[in-house]
């Protein structure tokens, strides 16, 4: 079969009609990671009657941990997705390895936030680019969010994104389990003998997560940790505080996940252009929003989805190459 890129090999894997929608979804083998046998899965969501090349500008969803693209899409066609699409935007998915379409690689086990940034997403990007003829905006939720920022820090885009959006994402949290001495140590040999932590067996998602990723935020959070490049101890905040791509932060006010003033804080430590937006009462919205109603709930849908559609909007005459 030919592949559907002159870059590297993709395989166009399913074409669904979900009512009004079409959705496409390939199979990206950009062969960059050190385990060659990677394959990500990145969904384009559309409308079913419109040519490609009338889309509007595209933005890649990232969803968080314990997911998968069904965070965005629901099973009926609804969500920020679909929303997207409907206000004019070319919507491309990408699920973590292992996660929904995308399969177990070979090193599945030492996957890591740090690999997904500077390896998966390039390519992504990249990809798109070749398709559309647009450098593609960002949104990530949590961990999504973590694996975005990391990307603009290491300044993995061949050609940086027009803007990016932050959604309950921080790194800075501190874990005071986490702060005994030993303690991190022990969390991770725990992690790293398990290999993956089942989500629905700790009924937290519908999705497992490898002991890498597990591993990459224990020692994040642990005594003496720090946002920092696993491969090559790299840290990474000096470098998150020289990136020049326009970001909007979300943070929740009932956010227990990823609190809000962490976020804010991250958020407030990045060197460029930069908005925030606070979810919760004292802001005018209608409730304080939690960790996953910011993104999947009625409220969301009316009073959240068009702030993040407005504020790429904005952005989306700067994705032409």
């Amino acid at each position: 079969m030919k592949s559907s890129s002159e870059l590297f090999p993709v395989t166009l894997l399913r074409a669904d009609i979900l009512g009004g929608l079409s959705e496409d979804i390939y199979l990206v083998k950009h062969n960059r990671d050190p385990d060659q046998s990677v394959q990500v899965a990145l969904s384009r969501l559309g409308k079913a009657d419109q040519e490609t090349e009338k889309r509007g500008a595209p933005v890649v969803l990232v969803h968080g941990s314990f997911t998968n693209r069904g965070f965005w899409l629901s099973q009926k066609g609804r969500g920020l997705a679909s929303y997207l699409v409907e206000q004019g935007m070319d919507v491309w998915m990408m699920e973590h390895r292992g996660h929904g379409q995308s399969p177990r690689n070979d090193d599945y086990e030492n996957n890591t936030a740090e690999r997904y940034a500077r390896y998966d997403v390039p390519a992504i990007h990249e990809f798109i680019q070749e398709q559309t003829g647009k450098s593609p905006a960002w949104l990530g939720h949590s961990l999504g969010g973590t694996v975005i920022a990391t990307a603009v820090a290491l300044q993995a885009f061949a050609t940086p994104p027009p803007a990016f959006v932050m959604m309950g994402t921080q790194v800075v949290r501190p874990n005071l389990s986490l702060q005994i001495p030993l303690a991190g140590q022990i969390a991770r040999g725990v992690v790293r003998f398990k290999k993956e932590l089942d989500g629905r067996q700790m009924k937290i998602g519908p999705e497992n997560e490898p002991a890498g990723i597990i591993n990459e935020y224990l020692a994040r959070h642990s005594l003496f940790g720090r946002w920092k490049s696993p491969s090559t101890g790299e840290l990474l905040l000096p470098l998150w505080k020289q990136a020049n791509v326009p970001m909007l932060g979300i943070s929740a006010v009932a956010d227990t996940t990823d609190p809000a003033k962490y976020c804010q804080r991250f958020y407030r430590m990045y060197g460029g252009p930069k908005e925030e937006l606070l979810l919760g009462k004292s802001s005018g919205f209608s409730k304080d929003f939690a960790h996953v109603d910011m993104v999947v709930s009625p409220e969301a849908e009316v009073e959240v989805w068009p702030k993040i559609s407005q504020w790429l909007s904005a952005y989306g005459h700067k994705a032409l190459c």
